[in-house]
């Protein structure tokens, strides 16, 4: 029996066997499958002419394949190498310009054209607006109101740069792919694999999205433009597209920019309500920061001094956002200290190196000094917070001792932690600990009304973040039954009215703070006091 071999064998089908049309093969092999990557039909006559032979598909043809092949028929196109899209369409004799959005996703237009199209129909949609200004114009004044308001809560922009950057957008706005001024030249005008110039295309994207960014944080006040709810949307969408454009190679070798506008991206989809997908743009810029390894000193060396920076205020920026979103939104942590471990090495930003703005009228080394103390506030938090919950699951509440089982290393990591999250705020400069104190330092000083508030909106973030936070702790402590270890009480009025107190200390700061200050920093001073 051992040397009979098993033989499975599948069953023959009962019924009518399916008889193949005569002639099904042969019109199989004469119309070829469509590409996943598609070539112009200019360049392929050979296939439309193909198609052309055999108009009657057969039973068993893909109707994808005959739809990829109908949509294309074979049309020639004049020879119009020397004249731009961009020009022909922003120089039609129509004043109203009809501008499909498939035709920018056309994929047999030049890539390098595609960008230029993208641009047309944001100029497009900013006229059909009724506003009649440049372009250009508004993204001046949309910079200067993001290092105004919005730089000491992110400094993520070098100003000449993009300055720069408006001076490329104008050139392809012309329809001149080469007119670019001296100061764009520091961009990579080469084009990528796919027929794009990557670096102007990211910078372009870059641009956009800083001016959506304006559009969506700022309240309708301090808007540089009117409309603001109606031009962010498409500034937003645009910047997505020129991105688009390049997202591959842009993952490949990324850049400071490419962070940055993601993130900036994620902060516009979240402003608009679409917290999801704005919390999945973040993971994908969690994503490339750790394939930076920004959070490794060592990926800083021989850097330009402008990219290193940015990359560091952008590595600090996400990482403080990942524990907003944890601590506001019930999120994991995505980059955290314990989970990095010894390789996250990365200094705070040097509030004495180079300087990213030109034209601010405040102290561009005070607002770095707030924003490293911002990101110490979340640092020690998420700290605390992970001692904590080690710490909690050794809590026996049936015992007289609950705590008896925490060891004595935990206990000091415990108490250290929660030391050096009440005390950030002890060494700041008298400025930056209350609004008192931002008066006396600007009392007599001739410094204009936009330099106060830029001051102000930090000074309104760093206090609301410490009284929330500081009531995070508080509340978690007595969830977890850690209270005598922390210095807290035990009783639940005494620890009702601890509680009490930090809510009284955040009120008197939301009395103090201008509005503007708190409508800037929008949804978080919104949250926290919740």
């Amino acid at each position: 029996m051992s040397s009979v071999e098993c033989v499975y064998s599948q069953p023959r089908k009962r019924g009518p066997q399916r008889t193949r049309p005569q002639g099904s093969r042969e019109s199989l092999d004469t119309v070829p499958r469509a590409s996943l990557h598609p070539v112009s039909p200019i360049s392929t006559p050979e296939i439309t002419q193909t198609a052309q032979t055999d108009s009657t598909p057969s039973v068993d043809q893909p109707a994808q394949d005959l739809h990829l092949l109908q949509a294309h028929p074979t049309t020639t196109f004049a020879d119009h190498h020397d004249i731009s899209p961009v020009q022909e369409i922003l120089h039609t004799p129509s004043a109203t310009i009809d501008l499909p959005i498939t035709l920018t996703c056309n994929p047999y237009i030049n890539p390098d054209n595609r960008l230029s199209l993208e641009l047309a129909n944001l100029c497009q949609a900013v006229q059909e607006t009724g506003i009649a200004e440049p372009v250009e114009d508004i993204m001046n004044r949309c910079i200067d109101a993001f290092i105004a308001y919005l730089y000491p809560l992110a400094p993520l922009i070098h100003e000449a740069s993009m300055r720069a950057s408006i001076d490329v957008f104008y050139a392809l706005r012309l329809g001149h792919e080469h007119a670019y001024s001296t100061r764009a030249l520091q961009y990579n005008l080469e084009p990528g694999p796919n027929g794009v110039r990557t670096g102007m295309a990211k910078a372009i994207a870059y641009l956009i999205a800083l001016c959506a960014e304006v559009g969506w944080m700022l309240p309708p006040t301090l808007c540089p433009y009117p409309y603001g709810t109606t031009l962010a949307p498409i500034f937003l969408q645009t910047s997505r597209r020129c991105l688009d454009l390049c997202r591959d190679e842009d993952l490949l070798n990324p850049s400071a920019s490419s962070i940055i506008t993601r993130y900036f991206h994620g902060n516009c989809l979240h402003a608009g309500g679409q917290t999801r997908l704005s919390w999945i743009l973040l993971g994908e810029a969690l994503r490339i920061a750790q394939a930076m390894r920004l959070y490794d000193e060592t990926a800083y060396v021989d850097l330009d001094e402008i990219e290193a920076r940015l990359r560091r205020h952008i590595f600090w920026q996400l990482y403080t956002s990942d524990k907003s979103a944890a601590f506001l939104n019930d999120k994991h942590f995505t980059m955290h200290q314990f989970v990095l471990g010894d390789s996250m090495t990365v200094d705070e930003p040097d509030s004495a190196g180079l300087m990213l703005l030109s034209s601010c009228s405040y102290s561009e080394r005070m607002i770095i000094i707030g924003f490293n103390l911002c990101q110490k506030f979340f640092y020690h938090a998420s700290e605390l917070m992970f001692h904590m919950r080690y710490a909690a699951k050794q809590v026996d509440r049936d015992d007289p001792d609950p705590i008896r089982d925490i060891s004595v290393s935990q206990r000091s990591n415990l108490i250290h932690s929660y030391v050096r999250l009440t005390t950030v705020l002890d060494e700041a400069p008298k400025c930056l600990q209350s609004f008192a104190g931002l008066d006396n330092a600007n009392a007599g000083s001739p410094r204009d009304g936009s330099h106060l508030l830029s001051l102000q909106v930090q000074v309104a973030n760093l206090l609301v973040t410490n009284n929330h936070l500081r009531m995070l702790v508080t509340q978690r402590c007595a969830e977890d039954g850690l209270q005598s270890i922390l210095g807290l009480p035990q009783d639940t009025l005494l620890m009702d009215l601890r509680r009490s107190e930090i809510a009284r200390d955040l009120v008197h700061v939301i009395r103090d703070a201008p509005f503007e200050a708190l409508s800037i920093n929008g949804e978080p001073l919104v949250t926290f006091p919740k």
